[in-house]
C-alpha cells in the first residue's frame, strides 16, 4: 500500500504544471475632455502570480479652431505661433488626485509665412486658424513587483485612470508695446485608447487524464502492486518454512 501511495503521488505531482501568460484589455478613451475618469478591469490573483503591466497609450489630436488676440499694450508683428497639446494620466485615481502615470507634450509650430502670412495685430485685433494637426502620441509605462502602485492592479474590482487633456499657444512676436500678453483660444479635439497587459504565472494546474492514459496509468500501478505484494507473501511464507 505504500508503493501505491508513493505512485499516486508522483503521477499527480508530475501532472501539476505552470505556464506564463498574458491578458490584454483595451480602453476606449473615445472623445477626451478637459477631464476623463476611466476604469479598466484588476489581474485576479486566482488565475496566477502577476509579474508585470503595462500600459500602451495612443492619443490622437487636432486643433479645429484657434484664436489669439493681441493684449499689448501696441500694434505687434505676429511671426510665428506653436501649439500644444499636453496628456496627462493619473492612476489609481479618481480626479487628479492618484500618481502621474503618464504625461506627454505634443506640439506644432507654425511660422506665418504664405497663407499664414505674418500679421500686425493693433491691440484687441485677433489672429484667426483652423485645422491644425497636433499628429499622434504614443506612449509606454510598465510596472514591475515592487513599483509603486503594482498592488493597485490585483483584485477583482478595478483601476481608476483619470486622463486630462488641454491645449495651449505661444506667441512670437515683435514690437514697442511687446510684453507677452495674449487672449488664445482654442477648439481641440482628442481620442485614442489604452491598452492594458497583464503578464503573470499562472496557477499549477491538474489536467484530467484521458480514459486510455487513466486505465494505463492505474493497471501499471496496480501491477507494480500485485508484484510487491507477491514478493511480500514469499518473503513471509520462506520466513515461516
Amino acid at each position: 500500500m505504500k508503493i501505491i501511495s508513493t505512485l499516486l503521488t508522483l503521477v499527480f505531482a508530475t501532472a501539476l504544471t505552470s505556464r506564463a501568460d498574458v491578458i490584454s484589455q483595451t480602453v476606449d478613451f473615445g472623445t477626451i475632455t478637459s477631464g476623463s475618469q476611466f476604469y479598466f478591469n484588476q489581474f485576479n490573483t486566482a488565475l496566477g502570480t502577476l509579474t508585470g503591466v503595462t500600459l500602451d497609450w495612443t492619443v490622437n489630436s487636432s486643433i479645429a479652431s484657434a484664436s489669439v488676440t493681441n493684449m499689448n499694450s501696441g500694434s505687434v508683428v505676429v511671426s510665428k505661433i506653436s501649439f500644444s497639446n499636453t496628456v496627462d494620466a493619473y492612476l489609481p485615481s479618481v480626479g487628479d488626485t492618484g500618481n502621474l502615470a503618464m504625461e506627454d507634450i505634443k506640439s506644432k509650430p507654425l511660422t506665418l509665412t504664405g497663407s499664414t502670412a505674418s500679421r500686425t495685430l493693433s491691440h484687441g485685433q485677433s489672429y484667426n486658424l483652423s485645422n491644425i494637426s497636433l499628429g499622434a502620441l504614443a506612449d509606454s509605462t510598465s510596472y514591475a513587483p515592487g513599483d509603486t502602485d503594482f498592488n493597485s492592479f490585483k483584485g477583482t474590482g478595478t483601476v481608476p485612470l483619470y486622463v486630462t487633456n488641454t491645449f495651449g499657444a505661444t506667441v512670437t512676436a515683435s514690437g514697442s508695446g511687446v510684453t507677452n500678453s495674449w487672449l488664445t483660444s482654442i477648439t481641440g479635439t482628442s481620442t485614442g485608447n489604452l491598452q492594458v497587459t497583464y503578464t503573470y504565472t499562472a496557477a499549477p494546474i491538474a489536467p484530467v487524464p484521458e480514459p486510455p492514459s487513466l486505465l494505463l496509468g492505474f493497471g501499471g500501478i496496480l501491477g507494480m502492486a500485485g508484484f510487491a505484494f507477491k514478493r511480500r507473501t514469499k518473503n513471509s511464507a520462506a520466513a515461516l518454512a
